[in-house]
């Protein structure tokens, strides 16, 4: 699970800035093994088959999976890393064992995508202001912070369009710099959702550049730190164009631009209520953040698609996701042991999805639907594999119904599972009812019991959720183990895990058998929208 940065708002940039579009398309029609026969929605499934199917998930098969992924051998799985490569063709292998179709680049269960380790050039990174009342030049990573984008230079009239949570694409941010204005602390989620809402704003409008103030009081140390810091962002791709820059302006030096400007905040502030964004009249802006790339990489996702049995619902898609990153090699810990070997996070999660993928690969038919396994990488960095594959999907993103997300269900309470988003569509009562009528897998389904954590943005489940796709996300909470090396196999609950691998393939297959697909509730999507940002 990704350990959540004191600036969040750099992950969420991320997500807000990032273009849709749909790769190559996976084909239930490929070549390959066929289905042995045809199941159609509403169909009497034969429960003795299924529960055959449930029992090839077994303790001991979770335990072999979990003690390779999380061996010394592959070095925590970092991303970028060779121990990440390693796990990626461990994971495809299983794949291919199981006659599962590779779904990721054209005839591979690999999807890559570039990686990119990235720096600002700080010496000729820069923000000045010149208006009829004055001039004002500020300094990087004391005045302000930034996260780049192209082009890396940018001279423009610059527009005030007042509070980013309030932001909208105004056709007079065209070409010009976009101000806008940030409230409440950087831990709140209503901060971080005006950062997407107003870069939104800008890009969809065409700003040439995007300028937020930060609120009075933020800590100037966490603008250095910030400014200092080398970022990993996902690369360009063929056709693709990043969006632009977005520069973080302290307080104090905001009051420097409206001085220039001989503006007055609040009078603008209430002219915007009034009429919209506002023009600075006689004010420009030189913004300035070159890049310099460090490391450059392509860094594997791994997806494979058993094909649904009927005609008409094949080509809709049931995807399981689990990250298989961890974090490396750090610092040791007491007994000098640097390696984070991730069993639970998300080594857990991981051999989940390929003992359910085994279970639906043993039925002698498979569910009308077809399944999506999808194991993504860069998770720790900031979803980045999901976030790649929901805007690059390898089958139609349109057909995707639900996502079923697994990260850390090997420890903690034996006897209960704590399932995230539940209360936001038609998924929450089929896994509560799924569980009540399964008492053979001793499994509790709990709602978010720590909703002041926010794990709803720290997995991979929010890259679909972003995209309005309901979905589910299976998690057990973190414990004294969480992102230390003594996080091990050993101390995995193989049992635990089994029985909720169990309860996701009954779940999944519930989902994937009826016709009508999974819904969101009218109040469940609107507060996801929120949560998101409202973006597909």
């Amino acid at each position: 699970m990704r350990f959540e940065r004191t600036l969040s708002i750099v992950a969420m940039i991320v997500l807000a800035g990032c273009a849709g579009g749909t790769a190559q398309s996976v084909s239930a029609q490929r070549p390959g093994v066929e289905p042995a026969g045809t199941v159609s929605p509403g169909e009497e499934v034969d429960a003795g088959a299924l529960r055959a199917a449930a029992g090839t998930i077994t303790p001991a098969d979770m335990y072999g999976h979990i003690a390779y992924l999380a061996s010394d051998e592959l070095r925590g799985r970092n991303t970028p890393s060779p121990g990440l490569n390693e796990a990626a063709e461990y994971i495809a292998g299983v794949f291919e064992e199981l006659g599962l179709r590779p779904a990721g680049d054209p005839g591979s269960y690999i999807q890559r995508y570039a990686l990119q380790k990235r720096a600002v050039v700080a010496e000729e990174t820069e923000i000045s202001f010149s208006g009829p009342a004055g001039e004002a030049a500020l300094d990087f990573g004391t005045d302000f912070f930034v996260l780049p984008g192209v082009p890396d230079r940018v001279r423009g009239e610059v527009v005030y369009a007042g509070a980013a949570a309030e932001a909208r694409a105004d056709e007079s941010l065209r070409g010009r710099i976009a101000v806008f204005e940030l409230s409440g602390a950087a831990s709140d989620p209503a901060f971080n959702r005006g950062i997407g809402r107003a870069a939104r704003a800008a890009e969809e409008a065409g700003a040439a550049a995007r300028l937020l103030m930060l609120p009075a009081g933020f800590p100037a140390g966490m603008i250095q730190r910030t400014a200092e810091h080398y970022s990993l962002a996902m690369g360009l791709q063929v056709g693709e164009v990043e969006g632009p820059a977005t520069f973080f302006v302290s307080a104090a030096a905001a009051e420097r631009l409206f001085e220039a400007a001989g503006a007055d905040p609040a009078g603008l502030r209430e002219a915007v209520a009034r009429r919209g964004p506002v023009r600075l009249d006689g004010v420009t802006a030189e913004l300035a953040a070159p890049i310099r790339i460090e490391e450059d990489h392509r860094v594997p996702n791994v997806v494979a698609v058993l094909p649904g049995s009927d005609p008409e619902l094949r080509d809709t898609y049931v995807v399981f996701s689990a990250h298989f990153d961890h974090v490396g090699v750090r610092r040791p810990d007491e007994a000098g042991d640097s390696i984070y070997n991730g069993a639970d996070d998300n080594a857990s999660g991981t051999s989940a999805l390929l003992e359910v993928a085994e279970a639906f690969a043993s039925l002698p038919t498979p569910p009308a639907r077809s399944l999506v396994f999808l194991a993504v990488s860069g998770e720790e960095k900031g979803l980045l594999g999901s976030q790649y594959y929901s805007d690059h999907p390898t089958v139609p993103l349109e057909g995707i119904v639900a996502n079923i997300n697994v990260d850390m269900i090997g420890r903690n309470a034996p006897d209960s599972i704590v399932v995230i988003g539940q209360e936001y569509s038609s998924l929450g009562p089929l896994v509560k009812g799924v569980a009540a009528e399964r008492p053979e897998l001793g499994l509790t389904v709990s709602r978010d019991l720590w909703p002041e954590q926010r794990f709803f943005f720290r997995s991979d489940h929010f890259n679909f959720a972003r995209k309005e796709i309901p979905a589910l996300f299976f998690f057990a909470g973190v414990h004294e183990d969480y992102h230390q090396p003594s996080d091990e196999v050993e101390k995995i609950d193989t049992d635990k895990a089994s029985r909720v691998a169990r309860l996701i393939f009954y779940t999944a297959h519930e989902i994937a058998s009826r016709a009508e697909p999974p819904q969101w509730t009218e109040q469940g999507l609107q507060e996801v929208r929120a949560l998101t940002g409202g973006r597909r």
